[in-house]
Protein backbone atom coordinates (compact mmCIF):
# COMPACT_ATOMS: atom_id res chain seq x y z
CA UNK A 1 0.00 0.00 0.00
CA UNK A 2 1.16 3.46 -0.89
CA UNK A 3 1.74 5.10 2.68
CA UNK A 4 1.05 8.77 1.20
CA UNK A 5 -2.80 6.84 0.55
CA UNK A 6 -3.45 6.23 4.63
CA UNK A 7 -5.19 9.00 5.88
CA UNK A 8 -6.05 7.34 9.34
CA UNK A 9 -5.30 9.38 12.95
CA UNK A 10 -1.77 8.45 13.81
CA UNK A 11 -1.26 6.81 16.81
CA UNK A 12 -0.37 8.08 19.57
CA UNK A 13 3.09 6.44 19.89
CA UNK A 14 4.24 7.57 16.64
CA UNK A 15 6.02 10.76 17.55
CA UNK A 16 7.83 8.81 20.28
CA UNK A 17 8.94 6.75 17.35
CA UNK A 18 9.80 9.38 15.04
CA UNK A 19 12.36 10.94 18.57
CA UNK A 20 13.64 7.44 18.97
CA UNK A 21 14.71 6.91 15.30
CA UNK A 22 15.92 10.83 15.28
CA UNK A 23 17.91 9.99 18.57
CA UNK A 24 19.74 7.00 16.98
CA UNK A 25 21.38 9.19 13.99
CA UNK A 26 22.55 11.67 17.17
CA UNK A 27 23.82 8.64 19.38
CA UNK A 28 25.79 7.82 16.68
CA UNK A 29 27.32 10.82 16.35
CA UNK A 30 28.22 11.21 19.99
CA UNK A 31 29.35 7.86 20.10
CA UNK A 32 32.30 8.88 17.22
CA UNK A 33 33.05 12.20 19.51
CA UNK A 34 34.06 9.79 22.13
CA UNK A 35 35.54 6.87 20.06
CA UNK A 36 39.03 7.94 20.67
CA UNK A 37 38.61 8.36 24.19
CA UNK A 38 39.20 5.06 25.52
CA UNK A 39 41.95 4.99 22.85
CA UNK A 40 44.00 7.81 24.31
CA UNK A 41 46.85 5.76 25.89
CA UNK A 42 46.71 3.58 22.54
CA UNK A 43 47.23 6.45 20.04
CA UNK A 44 50.28 7.78 21.96
CA UNK A 45 51.76 4.20 21.82
CA UNK A 46 54.84 3.25 19.63
CA UNK A 47 53.82 2.20 16.37
CA UNK A 48 56.10 -1.22 17.69
CA UNK A 49 53.32 -1.34 20.29
CA UNK A 50 50.52 -1.09 18.23
CA UNK A 51 49.85 2.39 18.41
CA UNK A 52 50.58 5.75 16.46
CA UNK A 53 53.22 7.44 18.34
CA UNK A 54 51.25 10.69 18.91
CA UNK A 55 52.14 13.36 21.89
CA UNK A 56 49.64 14.00 24.22
CA UNK A 57 48.97 17.39 22.54
CA UNK A 58 48.46 15.87 19.01
CA UNK A 59 46.36 13.48 20.92
CA UNK A 60 44.24 16.78 22.09
CA UNK A 61 44.29 18.10 18.45
CA UNK A 62 42.27 15.56 17.53
CA UNK A 63 39.55 16.92 19.65
CA UNK A 64 40.49 20.54 19.47
CA UNK A 65 40.02 19.58 15.13
CA UNK A 66 36.37 18.82 15.89
CA UNK A 67 35.88 22.91 16.12
CA UNK A 68 38.10 24.54 14.24
CA UNK A 69 35.19 24.52 11.01
CA UNK A 70 32.76 25.38 13.07
CA UNK A 71 35.11 28.63 14.80
CA UNK A 72 37.21 29.66 11.96
CA UNK A 73 34.99 29.16 8.85
CA UNK A 74 31.89 29.96 11.31
CA UNK A 75 29.82 27.11 10.12
CA UNK A 76 28.24 26.78 13.69
CA UNK A 77 26.33 30.10 13.12
CA UNK A 78 25.57 29.24 9.75
CA UNK A 79 24.24 25.76 10.46
CA UNK A 80 20.98 26.96 11.22
CA UNK A 81 20.09 29.45 8.05
CA UNK A 82 21.35 26.20 5.76
CA UNK A 83 19.03 24.00 7.57
CA UNK A 84 16.22 27.10 6.80
CA UNK A 85 17.66 26.78 3.21
CA UNK A 86 17.75 23.64 2.26
CA UNK A 87 15.80 21.73 4.53
CA UNK A 88 15.23 18.94 6.76
CA UNK A 89 15.99 16.26 4.02
CA UNK A 90 18.07 17.54 2.46
CA UNK A 91 20.60 18.93 5.16
CA UNK A 92 19.98 15.95 7.00
CA UNK A 93 21.00 13.66 4.44
CA UNK A 94 23.95 16.03 3.84
CA UNK A 95 25.58 16.45 7.37
CA UNK A 96 24.89 13.30 8.32
CA UNK A 97 27.13 12.30 5.50
CA UNK A 98 29.82 14.50 6.52
CA UNK A 99 29.50 12.65 9.82
CA UNK A 100 30.23 9.36 8.27
CA UNK A 101 32.77 10.58 6.05
CA UNK A 102 34.40 11.96 9.03
CA UNK A 103 34.69 8.57 10.83
CA UNK A 104 36.02 6.91 7.57
CA UNK A 105 38.56 9.93 7.17
CA UNK A 106 39.56 9.36 10.53
CA UNK A 107 39.95 5.38 10.55
CA UNK A 108 41.64 5.12 7.38
CA UNK A 109 44.67 7.82 8.93
CA UNK A 110 45.16 5.45 11.43
CA UNK A 111 45.80 2.54 8.79
CA UNK A 112 49.16 0.84 8.56
CA UNK A 113 48.30 0.77 4.91
CA UNK A 114 48.25 4.61 4.40
CA UNK A 115 51.47 4.93 2.72
CA UNK A 116 50.53 2.45 -0.17
CA UNK A 117 46.53 3.69 -0.36
CA UNK A 118 47.82 7.35 -0.93
CA UNK A 119 50.88 7.03 -3.03
CA UNK A 120 53.23 9.82 -3.76
CA UNK A 121 50.57 11.90 -1.95
CA UNK A 122 51.77 10.59 0.96
CA UNK A 123 55.24 12.02 0.96
CA UNK A 124 53.40 15.63 -0.45
CA UNK A 125 51.38 15.38 3.03
CA UNK A 126 54.67 14.84 5.01
CA UNK A 127 56.75 18.24 3.60
CA UNK A 128 54.39 20.53 2.50
CA UNK A 129 53.05 21.85 5.34
CA UNK A 130 53.29 21.30 9.25
CA UNK A 131 56.75 18.58 8.69
CA UNK A 132 56.50 17.80 12.31
CA UNK A 133 53.38 16.49 12.60
CA UNK A 134 52.82 13.11 10.33
CA UNK A 135 50.54 12.28 7.81
CA UNK A 136 48.44 9.95 9.53
CA UNK A 137 48.02 12.50 11.99
CA UNK A 138 47.11 15.07 9.31
CA UNK A 139 44.50 12.94 7.62
CA UNK A 140 42.92 11.89 11.06
CA UNK A 141 42.47 16.00 12.07
CA UNK A 142 40.94 16.22 8.55
CA UNK A 143 38.70 13.71 9.66
CA UNK A 144 37.65 14.68 12.78
CA UNK A 145 37.17 18.20 11.08
CA UNK A 146 35.00 17.25 8.66
CA UNK A 147 33.28 15.28 10.99
CA UNK A 148 32.73 18.24 13.44
CA UNK A 149 30.97 19.95 10.94
CA UNK A 150 28.44 17.61 10.04
CA UNK A 151 27.73 16.73 14.15
CA UNK A 152 27.26 20.57 15.37
CA UNK A 153 24.81 20.75 11.78
CA UNK A 154 22.98 17.25 12.74
CA UNK A 155 22.17 18.69 16.18
CA UNK A 156 20.75 21.44 14.53
CA UNK A 157 18.53 19.27 12.45
CA UNK A 158 17.40 16.86 15.14
CA UNK A 159 16.36 19.77 17.27
CA UNK A 160 14.14 20.91 14.78
CA UNK A 161 12.35 17.71 13.90
CA UNK A 162 11.78 17.67 17.75
CA UNK A 163 10.46 20.83 17.71
CA UNK A 164 8.04 19.96 14.76
CA UNK A 165 6.88 17.02 16.41
CA UNK A 166 6.36 17.93 20.18
CA UNK A 167 4.70 21.01 21.90
CA UNK A 168 4.38 22.47 24.93
CA UNK A 169 5.40 20.88 27.91
CA UNK A 170 5.96 17.64 26.21
CA UNK A 171 8.57 19.76 24.27
CA UNK A 172 10.96 19.67 27.58
CA UNK A 173 10.32 15.68 27.83
CA UNK A 174 11.42 14.86 24.54
CA UNK A 175 14.28 17.22 24.29
CA UNK A 176 15.58 15.54 28.07
CA UNK A 177 14.88 11.99 26.69
CA UNK A 178 16.54 12.66 23.45
CA UNK A 179 19.61 14.02 24.77
CA UNK A 180 19.73 10.94 27.30
CA UNK A 181 19.78 8.49 24.22
CA UNK A 182 22.90 10.61 22.73
CA UNK A 183 24.90 10.19 25.79
CA UNK A 184 24.46 7.11 26.05
CA UNK A 185 26.40 6.81 22.71
CA UNK A 186 29.35 8.05 25.05
CA UNK A 187 28.53 5.80 27.46
CA UNK A 188 28.90 3.08 25.21
CA UNK A 189 31.79 4.33 23.28
CA UNK A 190 34.14 4.47 26.48
CA UNK A 191 33.02 0.87 27.44
CA UNK A 192 32.71 -0.75 24.12
CA UNK A 193 36.00 0.66 22.00
CA UNK A 194 38.78 -0.52 24.69
CA UNK A 195 37.61 -4.12 24.60
CA UNK A 196 37.66 -3.95 20.81
CA UNK A 197 40.79 -2.76 20.47
CA UNK A 198 42.52 -5.23 23.14
CA UNK A 199 40.92 -7.93 20.78
CA UNK A 200 40.93 -6.46 17.18
CA UNK A 201 43.77 -3.54 17.42
CA UNK A 202 42.89 0.20 17.42
CA UNK A 203 42.77 0.73 13.73
CA UNK A 204 39.76 -1.68 13.65
CA UNK A 205 37.98 0.26 16.73
CA UNK A 206 38.11 2.88 14.49
CA UNK A 207 36.67 1.00 11.84
CA UNK A 208 33.75 -0.50 13.87
CA UNK A 209 33.27 3.46 14.93
CA UNK A 210 32.96 4.09 11.38
CA UNK A 211 30.38 1.42 10.86
CA UNK A 212 28.83 2.46 13.46
CA UNK A 213 28.34 6.00 12.41
CA UNK A 214 26.80 4.58 9.26
CA UNK A 215 23.99 2.26 10.57
CA UNK A 216 23.11 5.90 12.32
CA UNK A 217 23.32 7.74 9.02
CA UNK A 218 21.00 5.00 7.97
CA UNK A 219 18.41 5.71 10.23
CA UNK A 220 17.80 9.04 9.05
CA UNK A 221 16.43 7.64 6.36
CA UNK A 222 13.87 5.40 8.23
CA UNK A 223 12.80 8.94 9.44
CA UNK A 224 12.37 10.57 5.98
CA UNK A 225 10.13 7.39 5.78
CA UNK A 226 8.15 8.46 8.86
CA UNK A 227 7.74 11.56 7.67
CA UNK A 228 6.17 10.72 4.28
CA UNK A 229 3.96 8.23 6.11
CA UNK A 230 2.90 10.75 7.84
CA UNK A 231 2.23 13.59 5.24
CA UNK A 232 -1.60 14.68 5.65
CA UNK A 233 -2.56 12.69 8.64
CA UNK A 234 -3.97 14.01 11.88
CA UNK A 235 -1.66 14.59 14.77
CA UNK A 236 1.52 14.81 11.88
CA UNK A 237 3.12 18.66 12.13
CA UNK A 238 2.48 20.73 9.21
CA UNK A 239 4.32 20.05 6.23
CA UNK A 240 8.17 21.62 6.32
CA UNK A 241 7.82 25.40 5.03
CA UNK A 242 4.07 25.65 5.07
CA UNK A 243 4.21 28.31 7.78
CA UNK A 244 7.62 29.79 6.87
CA UNK A 245 5.95 33.19 5.78
CA UNK A 246 5.60 35.60 8.14
CA UNK A 247 2.66 36.80 9.46
CA UNK A 248 1.38 40.24 7.84
CA UNK A 249 3.27 43.17 9.38
CA UNK A 250 5.62 40.91 11.40
CA UNK A 251 9.42 41.36 9.86
CA UNK A 252 10.54 37.94 8.69
CA UNK A 253 13.54 36.65 10.64
CA UNK A 254 16.89 36.45 9.69
CA UNK A 255 20.34 35.80 10.58
CA UNK A 256 21.76 39.43 11.96
CA UNK A 257 25.24 39.14 14.03
CA UNK A 258 24.81 42.19 14.88
CA UNK A 259 22.14 41.85 16.71
CA UNK A 260 24.78 40.41 19.34
CA UNK A 261 25.48 43.40 20.91
CA UNK A 262 22.22 44.21 22.05
CA UNK A 263 22.42 41.42 24.05
CA UNK A 264 22.14 41.76 28.06
CA UNK A 265 24.76 41.33 30.43
CA UNK A 266 23.05 38.28 31.54
CA UNK A 267 23.58 36.85 28.34
CA UNK A 268 27.38 37.36 27.74
CA UNK A 269 27.73 36.00 31.44
CA UNK A 270 25.80 32.45 30.54
CA UNK A 271 27.78 32.47 27.66
CA UNK A 272 31.26 32.51 28.97
CA UNK A 273 29.76 30.42 31.68
CA UNK A 274 29.27 28.18 29.04
CA UNK A 275 32.53 27.95 27.69
CA UNK A 276 34.21 28.11 30.95
CA UNK A 277 32.07 25.19 32.16
CA UNK A 278 32.05 22.91 29.51
CA UNK A 279 35.86 23.47 28.46
CA UNK A 280 36.43 21.81 31.93
CA UNK A 281 34.26 19.03 31.49
CA UNK A 282 34.61 17.42 27.59
CA UNK A 283 38.59 17.99 27.69
CA UNK A 284 38.66 15.99 30.99
CA UNK A 285 36.53 13.24 29.81
CA UNK A 286 39.00 13.15 26.73
CA UNK A 287 41.90 12.74 28.92
CA UNK A 288 39.96 10.78 31.94
CA UNK A 289 40.68 7.08 30.93
CA UNK A 290 44.62 7.83 30.61
CA UNK A 291 44.49 9.67 33.48
CA UNK A 292 43.37 6.81 35.07
CA UNK A 293 45.40 4.68 33.36
CA UNK A 294 48.73 6.91 34.50
CA UNK A 295 47.80 7.47 37.80
CA UNK A 296 45.99 4.46 39.07
CA UNK A 297 47.63 1.90 36.98
CA UNK A 298 44.17 0.71 35.80
CA UNK A 299 44.04 -1.08 32.24
CA UNK A 300 42.67 0.39 29.74
CA UNK A 301 39.10 -1.48 29.63
CA UNK A 302 38.67 -0.32 33.66
CA UNK A 303 39.90 2.60 32.86
CA UNK A 304 37.47 3.92 30.21
CA UNK A 305 34.55 1.91 32.18
CA UNK A 306 35.29 4.32 35.34
CA UNK A 307 35.49 7.20 32.95
CA UNK A 308 31.84 6.44 31.84
CA UNK A 309 30.44 7.21 35.86
CA UNK A 310 30.46 10.80 34.29
CA UNK A 311 28.20 10.22 31.74
CA UNK A 312 26.37 7.67 34.04
CA UNK A 313 25.81 10.14 36.34
CA UNK A 314 24.09 12.78 33.41
CA UNK A 315 21.98 9.93 32.61
CA UNK A 316 20.28 9.46 35.87
CA UNK A 317 20.27 13.16 37.05
CA UNK A 318 19.41 15.36 34.21
CA UNK A 319 15.67 14.30 33.66
CA UNK A 320 15.62 14.42 37.75
CA UNK A 321 17.01 18.19 37.76
CA UNK A 322 15.20 19.54 34.49
CA UNK A 323 11.85 18.35 36.39
CA UNK A 324 12.80 20.41 39.54
CA UNK A 325 13.90 23.49 37.64
CA UNK A 326 10.82 23.54 35.79
CA UNK A 327 8.96 23.74 39.18
CA UNK A 328 10.93 25.75 41.33
CA UNK A 329 13.27 27.80 39.23
CA UNK A 330 16.87 28.56 41.13
CA UNK A 331 18.72 28.32 37.67
CA UNK A 332 21.58 30.52 38.29
CA UNK A 333 21.72 28.88 41.49
CA UNK A 334 21.93 25.53 40.07
CA UNK A 335 24.75 27.01 37.89
CA UNK A 336 26.80 28.02 40.76
CA UNK A 337 26.43 24.64 42.21
CA UNK A 338 27.03 22.80 39.17
CA UNK A 339 30.25 25.00 38.43
CA UNK A 340 31.44 24.70 42.14
CA UNK A 341 31.41 21.09 42.11
CA UNK A 342 33.61 20.60 39.31
CA UNK A 343 36.85 22.47 41.67
CA UNK A 344 37.17 19.85 44.38
CA UNK A 345 36.23 17.15 41.89
CA UNK A 346 39.15 17.52 39.86
CA UNK A 347 41.18 18.64 42.33
CA UNK A 348 40.71 15.15 44.17
CA UNK A 349 41.41 13.73 41.31
CA UNK A 350 45.05 14.72 40.19
CA UNK A 351 45.89 15.23 43.64
CA UNK A 352 45.13 12.33 46.08
CA UNK A 353 44.17 8.86 45.41
CA UNK A 354 40.74 8.97 46.49
CA UNK A 355 38.86 6.71 44.04
CA UNK A 356 38.41 8.24 41.24
CA UNK A 357 34.84 6.93 40.29
CA UNK A 358 33.51 9.48 43.52
CA UNK A 359 34.95 12.45 41.87
CA UNK A 360 33.88 11.26 38.29
CA UNK A 361 30.69 10.83 38.90
CA UNK A 362 30.11 14.70 40.69
CA UNK A 363 31.59 15.53 37.62
CA UNK A 364 28.58 13.77 35.85
CA UNK A 365 26.19 15.30 38.46
CA UNK A 366 27.61 18.70 37.60
CA UNK A 367 27.05 18.33 33.79
CA UNK A 368 23.09 17.34 34.60
CA UNK A 369 23.10 20.76 36.82
CA UNK A 370 23.97 23.26 34.62
CA UNK A 371 23.00 22.34 31.35
CA UNK A 372 19.14 22.00 33.42
CA UNK A 373 19.48 25.34 33.97
CA UNK A 374 21.44 26.91 31.14
CA UNK A 375 19.65 26.09 27.73
CA UNK A 376 16.31 27.33 28.98
CA UNK A 377 17.49 30.30 30.46
CA UNK A 378 18.42 31.77 26.96
CA UNK A 379 15.28 32.04 25.73
CA UNK A 380 14.13 34.23 28.80
CA UNK A 381 17.12 36.89 28.28
CA UNK A 382 16.38 36.94 24.57
CA UNK A 383 13.34 37.86 22.16
CA UNK A 384 11.93 35.30 20.44
CA UNK A 385 13.02 36.76 17.18
CA UNK A 386 17.09 36.21 18.10
CA UNK A 387 16.84 33.05 19.48
CA UNK A 388 18.49 31.31 16.62
CA UNK A 389 21.27 34.46 16.76
CA UNK A 390 21.81 33.91 20.41
CA UNK A 391 21.94 30.10 20.47
CA UNK A 392 24.53 30.36 17.49
CA UNK A 393 26.78 32.52 19.65
CA UNK A 394 26.70 30.49 22.44
CA UNK A 395 27.60 27.76 20.34
CA UNK A 396 30.07 29.12 18.92
CA UNK A 397 31.65 30.61 22.17
CA UNK A 398 31.40 27.15 23.67
CA UNK A 399 33.37 25.91 20.39
CA UNK A 400 36.15 28.10 20.58
CA UNK A 401 36.30 26.40 23.86
CA UNK A 402 36.27 23.07 22.79
CA UNK A 403 38.77 23.90 20.16
CA UNK A 404 41.34 25.42 22.58
CA UNK A 405 41.37 23.57 25.94
CA UNK A 406 42.31 19.88 24.56
CA UNK A 407 45.06 21.50 23.09
CA UNK A 408 46.27 23.46 26.07
CA UNK A 409 45.94 19.96 28.19
CA UNK A 410 47.80 18.11 26.05
CA UNK A 411 51.05 20.61 25.64
CA UNK A 412 50.62 20.57 29.44
CA UNK A 413 50.69 17.05 29.24
CA UNK A 414 53.67 16.87 27.35
CA UNK A 415 55.67 19.14 29.50
CA UNK A 416 55.27 16.75 32.70
CA UNK A 417 55.96 13.44 30.78
CA UNK A 418 59.08 11.58 31.45
CA UNK A 419 60.42 7.98 30.25
CA UNK A 420 60.75 5.34 32.41
CA UNK A 421 62.02 2.02 31.49
CA UNK A 422 59.37 -0.44 32.90
CA UNK A 423 59.79 -4.16 32.10
CA UNK A 424 62.63 -3.48 29.36
CA UNK A 425 60.42 -1.02 27.80
CA UNK A 426 60.77 2.70 27.34
CA UNK A 427 57.27 3.98 28.51
CA UNK A 428 56.12 7.43 28.87
CA UNK A 429 54.86 7.99 32.35
CA UNK A 430 52.66 11.43 32.20
CA UNK A 431 51.97 13.70 35.92
CA UNK A 432 48.84 14.78 35.05
CA UNK A 433 48.63 17.30 38.34
CA UNK A 434 48.75 20.53 36.59
CA UNK A 435 46.02 19.72 33.53
CA UNK A 436 43.57 18.57 36.64
CA UNK A 437 43.95 22.22 37.89
CA UNK A 438 44.07 24.42 34.92
CA UNK A 439 40.29 21.90 34.72
CA UNK A 440 39.74 22.88 38.76
CA UNK A 441 40.68 26.50 37.30
CA UNK A 442 38.44 26.87 34.92
CA UNK A 443 35.65 25.43 37.08
CA UNK A 444 36.07 28.22 39.44
CA UNK A 445 36.13 30.92 36.72
CA UNK A 446 32.58 29.43 35.57
CA UNK A 447 31.76 30.02 39.27
CA UNK A 448 32.43 33.35 39.17
CA UNK A 449 30.08 33.86 35.70
CA UNK A 450 27.66 32.07 37.55
CA UNK A 451 27.68 34.62 40.51
CA UNK A 452 27.63 37.54 38.01
CA UNK A 453 24.79 36.05 36.42
CA UNK A 454 22.80 35.54 39.72
CA UNK A 455 23.60 39.65 40.59
CA UNK A 456 22.97 40.83 37.32
CA UNK A 457 19.82 38.73 37.23
CA UNK A 458 18.96 40.39 40.77
CA UNK A 459 19.65 43.94 39.32
CA UNK A 460 17.28 43.54 36.44
CA UNK A 461 14.64 46.33 37.17
CA UNK A 462 12.48 45.85 34.21
CA UNK A 463 10.52 42.90 33.97
CA UNK A 464 10.96 39.62 36.38
CA UNK A 465 14.28 37.90 36.85
CA UNK A 466 15.16 34.70 35.36
CA UNK A 467 14.24 33.17 39.18
CA UNK A 468 10.88 35.06 39.54
CA UNK A 469 9.63 33.74 35.83
CA UNK A 470 10.52 29.96 36.73
CA UNK A 471 8.63 29.99 40.05
CA UNK A 472 5.34 31.36 37.94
Amino acid sequence: MNPESDRSPLKPYFRWLVLAIMSLICFAQYFIYDSITPLGTLIKAPAAQGGLGFSGSQYGLLFSAYAVANVFLLMLLLAGVLVDKLGLKKSGILYGFLCFLGAVLTALGAMEGLPRLLGPAYEWLRTAFLPDWSPELKVMLLGRAVYGVGAEAILVVNNKVLARWFKGKELAFAYGLNLTIMRLGTFLALNIQAPVATRWGLRNALWFAAVLMLVGFATFFFYLWLERRARGRAGAPMPEGASAAPAAGQPEERFRLREVFTFSPSFWFISLLCVTFYSAVFPFQAYAPDILVQKFHYSEILAGAIASALIFGTMIFTPIFGWLVDRHGKRATLMMLGSLLLIPSHLLIGFTFVPPVIPIFIVGIALSLVPAALWAAIPMMVPERRLGTAFGVVGYIQNVGLMLFPYIAGRISDAHTTQKIIDGQSVAVVDYRSTMLMFAVLGAVGFVFAVLLKRADARRTEGQSIESVMRG
